[in-house]
């Protein structure tokens, strides 16, 4: 199979028995890790071990909330060195838990993580970074990937009846349609990181309103873009694996969605009034998917791209202006110079296998960047014509 998921071992409760984990305290912390649990213990201490192993480089605390476990789970987080357990006498939920968890923390950002996931490398160093690379930053989420290696979510976006779409879903992490830095509508609190205090000098908070769980950190992100003018990232280059749900058996799956209607209409009724403007509509679609960009939307298409053109992009306010490179491999620029244009926001489009073992070709990338432009950049005469077939036929059959 072709993906580009570290290799990640799942560990038995067994290996905890012989191997500890501890954790040094960071005073102050950089980042606090809240992550509520009830019981699903193996999941947790993975979790943990995962933290341990791959956030070396970054000072942070962990707070657990053991949301009332009913498995061995108090037992051995008291075990663990270097946490902060709170332990609940009653069973408070998802979101009071987040909203306890953040009140007891010091960070200067809380990361809100499940603990049914594996942290991949520079999990941290990639969140923070488009804190300190971009301006109007509210939250950060980044690629949540399934362990059968799917997507489960390439952030997020909102239909105009406060429905939500994880974008990218049972797609390959290779398909660089999702491998690029990107505003959205919001991400899942399954991996978000935020500011602990908001611009009105208040704590992060989640709305108890969507009690007991589900559209909570939908409705954060709301706050963020729509009180505060702050803009939520995607950031593919911050991966988890996430297990998805472990906490509900079938006979819990009815409850679930029972819940999550519930929570849409409560979401779309405090949101009404931005639901009612334009761009959201009903209709996901590449189209739609490009909302937030100002501008015309360009591709820059060569066999080999110039180090002029390269500077041109460079210079480009890539996350508010859509700008696609269309490439004839992958190959055809250096991989450093490729992320290096992903991160700024360029979608960097080039032939990919996907997980059906089928490829996707040249061909196939230029149609799809040819639909969603305006202008295309080339000295190739092929290109021109073979970009205005498509515009033509667009236009003609829709």
């Amino acid at each position: 199979m072709n993906t580009s998921i570290p290799d990640f071992e799942f560990l038995p409760i067994d290996f905890f028995d012989n191997n500890s984990i501890s954790f040094q305290r960071s005073s102050p912390p950089l980042v606090s890790i809240i992550i509520p649990v009830y019981n699903q213990l193996s999941y947790t201490l993975n979790c943990l071990y995962s933290i341990k192993r791959e956030c070396k480089n970054i000072d942070y605390e962990i707070i657990l909330i053991n949301d009332n476990s009913i498995d061995d789970t108090k037992e051995y987080l008291d075990r663990i060195n270097g946490i902060h357990v709170i332990h609940n006498e009653v069973n408070l939920g998802f979101l009071k838990n987040i909203n306890n968890g953040v009140k007891a923390s010091k960070g200067e950002y809380v990361l809100l993580l499940n603990n049914d996931v594996i942290v991949l490398p520079r999990l941290l160093e990639e969140l923070l970074a488009v804190f300190n690379n971009q301006y109007c930053v509210g939250a950060v989420g980044g690629m949540a990937i399934h362990p059968s290696g799917v997507i489960l979510e390439a952030g997020s976006v909102l239909l105009a009846n406060g429905g939500a779409v994880n974008i990218g879903r049972e797609f390959f992490p290779d398909d660089p349609r999702y491998h690029f830095l990107k505003r959205m509508d919001y991400c899942s609190g399954c991996c978000l990181l935020l500011k602990r205090i908001l611009p009105d000098n208040t704590l992060v908070q989640l709305d108890e309103l969507f009690l007991p769980a589900y559209y909570e950190e939908t409705d954060l992100c709301m706050q963020l873009k729509h009180k505060f003018n702050l803009d939520v990232y995607y950031q593919p280059f911050a991966k988890i694996i996430h297990f998805e749900s472990i906490s509900y058996n079938a006979e819990d799956q009815e409850r679930k969605q029972g819940l999550i209607d519930n929570n849409r209409i409560k979401f779309y009724n405090k949101w009404k009034a931005v639901f009612n403007q334009k761009p959201y509509g009903l209709k996901l679609n590449a189209n739609y998917l490009n909302k937030d960009y100002i501008g015309k939307r360009e591709v820059y298409l060569e066999d080999y791209l110039s180090e002029s053109a390269l500077n041109e992009i460079e210079r480009k306010d890539t996350i508010r202006q859509k700008v696609i490179v269309v490439l004839k491999a992958k190959d055809s620029l250096k991989e450093e110079k490729i992320i290096e244009l992903q991160k700024q926001g360029v979608e960097v489009l080039y032939p990919y296998v996907t997980k059906n073992e089928r490829k996707k070709s040249f061909l196939s990338m230029l149609k799809y960047a040819f639909a969603i432009s305006d202008v295309v950049y080339t000295k190739n005469p092929f290109y021109y014509s073979f970009y205005y077939v498509i515009k033509f036929k667009i236009k003609a059959f829709g």
